[in-house]
């Protein structure tokens, strides 16, 4: 494959397209938001999928293989193996999840936390699958998600653009190259420190640094801001990614950076709003779609008229045009002047008419470029 094809290469999941020319791929990050409840995962893959969502990722984890079985989080007040005991699934209700996606056409993929997770993955067939970024410089579990042969993303929270150079490097070599490389955002400590610190501009860099290898940019939206998001969509990433719940108290961790199910429908319109207003870089002719509307922009049109009262057999000066509203009559494009300018007019023309070509007499021939080009 040759740079332009990397350039502009696409990942298929199911029937869904990511990369070049392509929607931006949306993910509702549940994450452990469902708070062990499998009904309240259900609900949550279900509001995403009406909310127009084409993924939803939840965190997977055997906790015993996740976690070293020390002391950690007792003392903040829990202990912190139990609650992921409690956040985990089955390997059954995980097979209902991912066929319930199907059911509902979103892709709902897991973010394995650990290598017992990466071969459940492959035991369910799962169709794509997120890296967190505390494995992001874990060659184990790197490799092993590799093997799996689907289209890896790479959350890069505390991850420097070496590490995910590393990383990326580990996963091709290992025989994946289906790789979306997610700038993610943080919560901040204050509004200034929240901003300051998003520095979506690392979507480029990674654009940069990884496109002509096919690898594809995204970015995971983890801030408090209601609108960041939307400049996000404005720099067209392969793929956001964004939290959501059903309610706060089931979600204490990431509460602050979610989007409240009610509300999901709206931000999905919006961002696909700006992904429209985007466009394709070439201004055209815009006249609405009614009829008020088009009279509308056609009166806006200015054209050229006498700017005085031009007496028949006169040579036309400059000093004779002007351009005025409304275009709804006709008429000539201001920028045409240059063909009128040195003609003769044929008959008296009272000023303010609206002037056309058949008024005048050795209408001028314009320079090959005009405005001139060619000028010093």
């Amino acid at each position: 494959m040759d740079l332009y094809q990397n350039r502009t290469r696409t990942i298929q999941v199911r029937n869904r397209f990511i990369g070049a020319g392509q929607p931006i791929f949306l993910t509702a990050e549940i994450g452990a938001a469902h708070n062990g409840d499998v009904e309240k995962a259900r609900v949550m893959i279900e509001a995403a999928a009406k909310a127009g969502c084409d993924g939803a990722d939840i965190f997977m984890a055997s906790p015993e293989d996740y976690m070293w079985t020390g002391d950690f989080g007792r003392g903040h007040g829990f202990d912190i193996m139990e609650a992921w005991r409690k956040l985990a699934f089955t390997e059954e209700q995980w097979a209902e999840l991912l066929e319930l996606g199907k059911k509902h056409d979103i892709i709902v993929y897991p973010t394995p936390l650990d290598l017992v997770s990466v071969e459940r993955c492959r035991r369910l067939g799962v169709e794509m699958m997120n890296i967190n970024s505390d494995d992001v410089n874990n060659p184990f579990l790197l490799k092993a998600a590799a093997s799996l042969g689907v289209p890896l993303t790479l959350h890069d929270i505390n991850i420097s653009i070496t590490e995910m150079v590393n990383a990326v490097k580990t996963l091709q070599e290992a025989g994946n190259r289906d790789i979306i490389v997610l700038h993610s955002t943080r919560e901040g400590s204050g509004e200034d420190n929240l901003f300051a610190t998003a520095d979506l501009e690392v979507i480029n860099t990674y654009r940069q640094i990884f496109g002509a290898t096919g690898v594809l940019a995204g970015c995971v939206e983890h801030t408090t801001s209601d609108f960041l998001i939307y400049a996000v969509a404005a720099l067209q990433p392969a793929l956001i990614s964004r939290h959501i719940q059903i309610c706060a108290e089931d979600n204490p961790a990431d509460a602050g950076m979610s989007v409240d199910v009610p509300f999901l429908s709206e931000m999905i319109k919006k961002v696909r709003h700006v992904e429209r207003a985007m466009g394709c870089g070439n201004t055209r002719l815009v006249m609405g779609d009614v009829p008020k509307e088009i009279a509308a922009n056609t009166a806006r049109r200015k054209v050229l008229v006498a700017a005085k009262d031009i007496p028949r057999g006169k040579r036309i000066a400059e000093s004779d045009l002007n351009a005025k509203r409304p275009g709804h009559r006709g008429g000539v494009n201001p920028m045409a002047y240059i063909h009128i300018v040195g003609s003769i007019a044929k008959a008296d023309i009272p000023a303010d008419s609206v002037l056309k070509f058949e008024m005048f007499d050795e209408l001028q021939e314009a320079p090959y470029k005009y405005p001139a080009m060619d000028r010093a």
